[in-house]
């Protein structure tokens, strides 16, 4: 349901809003809302019901929801279907399923920095 692993290590559910950056060791999943940066060691997850304005790092991002910012996954993006992503994508693998919408330019790259060596742009993005 939220992604490709198994283990949820911080979760800011549906009806929950937050703002300022967060940096997780292991997975994030959001399905409230949140107007930050987001970087993880393992895998972000926005849920079909989370909005996000802001960037996110990590090896893999899953995005099911609204993200107004870029992706920096060094693995893996994926797109699930009803996504809206107004932003840059960079990632060396990348899935779009079908109804998934991208505004923003998609590099695949075959090495993207690690989120550690990474930080994320602090500016975030306009509504």
């Amino acid at each position: 349901m939220f992604g490709m692993g198994a283990r949820i290590d911080t979760l800011l559910g549906q009806g929950a809003e937050f703002r300022g950056n967060i940096s997780v060791e292991g997975s994030v999943v959001i399905d409230g809302r949140l107007d930050g940066n987001v970087a993880a060691t393992e895998e972000i997850t926005v849920g079909r019901h989370g909005s996000v304005r802001g960037n996110l790092a990590a090896p893999e991002v899953v995005v099911g929801g609204k993200l107004m910012g870029n992706i920096s996954a060094t693995e893996r993006a994926e797109l699930l279907p009803g996504a809206q992503v107004n932003g840059d994508i960079r990632a060396p693998r990348l899935v779009t399923a079908d109804g998934a919408q991208v505004s923003g330019v998609v590099s695949m790259e075959a090495a993207v920095a690690a989120p550690s060596e990474a930080k994320p742009e602090l500016r975030l993005a306009k509504k």
